[in-house]
């Protein structure tokens, strides 16, 4: 962790953003959806808006939930992996001054027999992944 603290020390968090979406390999699943809850923790390496108070000079939480909203209520997919990627690949596209993300989709009510608290799956990407 002192590598990433070091190489990103600023990070923004969404944290417990609830939905409800149709993401999953099983038909009522698609037809019938379910909870998703998704964390995001979106790490730069420079974040002006400490100085500044000035809320151009940073990411937008409320426009990363409409983002990631839009995806998990509108865009359905069999794996909540693809789902995972989908949202990081939009916060990289919209939001240049991001240089990693860490999310974790959980699924509360996943179609599992047995006691948990939910099943998911978390992804870390940092944008020279995406550089062309």
């Amino acid at each position: 962790m002192d590598r990433m603290i070091d190489k990103y020390p600023n990070r923004i968090l969404l944290e417990g953003m609830r939905f409800w979406g149709y993401t999953g390999c099983l038909d009522f699943e698609k037809k019938i959806g379910q909870e998703f809850v998704v964390d995001i923790v979106l790490f730069l390496s420079d974040l002006p808006a400490a100085l500044t108070d000035d809320l151009t000079d940073t990411v937008h939480y409320g426009e990363v939930f409409n983002k990631v909203k839009y995806r998990v209520e509108a865009c359905p997919f069999s794996l909540i992996e693809k789902l995972a990627q989908i949202i990081v690949s939009d916060i990289f596209t919209s939001f240049q001054v991001v240089q990693a993300v860490d999310i974790t989709i959980r699924k509360p009510d996943a179609p599992v027999s047995g006691s948990f608290d939910a099943m998911g799956v978390s992804l870390f990407r940092e944008r020279r992944e995406y550089d062309v």
